[in-house]
């Protein structure tokens, strides 16, 4: 007699047919849903942190390399490289050329035939300058900051028409405490790098290894440019968009008296003229890196006391004139 096996359902004794398959219910595909995006919801947050640890490291081995090359500079010419070189106006303010401090150290890193096509003489914004200002070198970007544009239109303070166009950096120089775009101060600043003067070793009283030299800014912020300062420029601060600061805040950084990442929060008169745009910030969470005269980078949490930046920032501990106190204009004209 033979057997139908269509009426048994065996195990090893065929397939079972389309109606009798296991399938998944509404309810465990939504558990299981759950569980990836729990899965999910716990993973992201370690890439991101795993990226951004990564992309820190990257910032903090560009300004060792930085740091080097100002100390190699240092030893070769016996003083840091100043701020930026221009002639003066009969009222102070710059006349130009504008080359910067981060031209000035191009040799030490690698960049000799860069440095060759530079004229020192001619204008920063004159087109034969183009060629050399708009090259954009990742030594000079931290890729933190997701905000940074390569190239930025330079404007003129009187007209707000731009002037030309410069590839921007994320890395300024310490102009100490005192606002390096102001003109009553733009010669007495009290920090290291300033206009037309070289600091020599011996003016850092409180010695390399406590003096800022160099730090970061975002572009948060504001815009910088390691090539130099475009005589009568502005520089717009992008927190308060209807306040800005001289040309000179394109390459120099400040303390102020509230030392750095300083958020628009922290304003206190909304309506006030005073801007940050010449201030230090970075994207990385709870602080920012600085280079140091000694040439030693280090990562300084923003909690760090005000006060302490300000002595940092300073060649003699204290600010401009002995004065606790750093010296403030409101307006950087």
């Amino acid at each position: 007699m033979e057997m139908d096996l269509k009426q048994y359902h065996l195990p090893g004794l065929g397939t079972p047919s389309s109606g009798d398959r296991a399938a998944f219910s509404l309810v465990e595909l939504l558990v299981v849903a759950a569980i990836l995006a729990a899965l999910a919801g716990l993973l992201l947050p370690a890439v991101q942190a795993s990226r951004e640890a990564s992309r820190k490291s990257v910032c903090g081995n560009n300004l060792k390399q930085i740091g080097l090359a100002i100390q190699a500079y240092a030893a070769a010419k016996g003083a840091f490289p100043a701020g930026y070189t221009s002639r003066l106006k009969p009222n102070g303010d710059d006349a130009g050329p504008g080359w910067g401090w981060g031209v000035k150290l191009l040799p030490e890193v690698e960049q000799r035939e860069l440095f060759e096509q530079v004229n020192f003489a001619e204008k920063l914004e004159a087109p034969s300058s183009k060629p050399v200002r708009m090259q954009s070198l990742p030594l000079f970007n931290c890729p933190s900051d997701d905000g940074f544009q390569a190239i930025v239109d330079i404007r003129l303070h009187a007209s707000f028409k731009p002037v030309c166009q410069m590839a921007a950096a994320n890395y300024v120089g310490s102009a100490g405490t005192v606002r390096a775009t102001c003109l009553i101060c733009r010669d007495n600043f009290d920090g290291v790098f300033g206009r037309n003067r070289e600091i020599k070793p011996k003016e850092i009283i409180d010695g390399a290894s406590n003096t800022l030299a160099v730090g970061e800014r975002a572009t948060q912020w504001a815009d910088a440019a390691m090539w130099g300062v475009v005589a009568g420029s502005r520089l717009f601060d992008h927190q308060r968009p209807n306040q800005y600061a001289a040309g000179p805040a394109y390459v120099l950084g400040t303390t102020f008296r509230d030392g750095f990442n300083i958020c628009e929060t922290q304003f206190d008169d909304p309506n006030s003229a005073e801007t940050y745009a010449e201030s230090f910030g970075s994207m990385h969470p709870g602080g920012s890196h600085f280079v140091f005269c000694d040439g030693g980078t280090r990562f300084v949490f923003d909690t760090v006391d005000p006060a302490v930046m300000n002595a940092l920032a300073t060649r003699d501990t204290v600010a401009k004139e002995g004065k606790v106190d750093p010296i403030i204009h409101e307006s950087p004209f």
